[in-house]
């Protein structure tokens, strides 16, 4: 079944696109963006991360934001909650979830930039052994940076873009053993390839494909923990409604499979999830 589905997704990333969100597009223009901002808020059916489904299956508000200090540098912030107080389920999955991520850009040219992401998500509730600290990069903190390389090759013609991101500080140790109380970290690494076509009728169907590395410290709950795996095989349909000339309305569907094999026990229908959104984007 893994191999039928890699195959459908590489066959997409022949003829079709996908988008980068959270690295806003600081490399596409030779013109000055000093001063310039967008504001974006989305409203989705559920919060799912590079493969990994953080708070249930619960409605999430998303609220991000980008602003350029000049051509080469910006500035930016991504938050999400689905406003669940408990942490946890009955079942011990994640139920309750909030996040704040802080971002640094760096355009170095038209198709590559250079990012340093803060990601902070704070336990809803009180956590033994979990600290909620903000500037706490330990092995009981919800604090992680992340330094991530975009090459996106979109002036260049070919609407192609590819990341790596490796984590550089906080929660991603691994143990030597059970007694190892700090470990040492891991720099776990994730790659991601997508592929951009605009279709009929004003529609854009992007695929993307995403594979962790060393994932020993586990950072990846869905994950394998001894050896690669891909687990964000997916796809993503939208349509933009222009609703003034500062304002537009994306709405879209996000299709994405975890062919991790440490979800086997789960069926497949626990490797899928389906996203259903909107996006209100405002910018100046």
């Amino acid at each position: 079944m893994k191999k039928v589905i890699l195959i459908f997704v590489f066959a997409l990333t022949s003829s079709l696109t996908f988008a980068q969100e959270t690295v806003k597009d600081t490399t596409a223009t030779a013109e000055s963006l000093k001063g310039t901002w967008d504001l974006n808020l989305d409203l989705a059916s559920r919060y799912v991360w590079r493969g990994q489904s953080w708070g249930g299956d619960y409605p999430v508000t998303q609220l991000y934001g980008n602003y350029n200090l000049s051509d080469k540098w910006s500035v930016g912030f991504w938050a999400t909650h689905n406003y669940k107080k408990e942490y946890y389920d009955a079942e011990g999955t994640t139920k309750g979830y909030r996040e704040i991520d802080f971002i640094l850009n760096y355009a170095v040219n038209d198709f590559l930039t250079i990012s340093l992401q803060d990601y902070y998500w704070p336990s809803t509730n009180f956590q033994e052994g979990v600290t909620n600290s903000f500037f706490d990069y330990g092995n009981t903190s919800s604090q992680t940076v992340d330094l991530m390389f975009l090459f996106d090759f979109t002036e260049k013609g070919l609407p192609l873009w590819f990341t790596s991101s490796t984590f550089l500080a906080g929660n991603d140790f691994k143990y030597k053993d059970e007694f190892d109380e700090k470990g040492k970290q891991n720099f776990t690494t994730y790659m991601e390839v997508g592929y951009n076509l605009d279709a009929p009728l004003g529609i854009s169907v992007a695929p993307v494909l995403g594979l962790v590395l060393n994932n020993k410290a586990q950072y990846y709950s869905y994950a394998d923990y001894d050896k690669p795996s891909f687990v964000n095989l997916g796809c993503k349909v939208s349509k933009e409604i222009k609703l003034s000339e500062s304002i537009v309305m994306p709405i879209w569907l996000n299709y994405t499979y975890n062919a991790a094999d440490a979800r086997e026990n789960l069926g497949l229908l626990g490797h899928q999830f389906l996203i259903a959104g909107v996006t209100f984007s405002l910018s100046k």
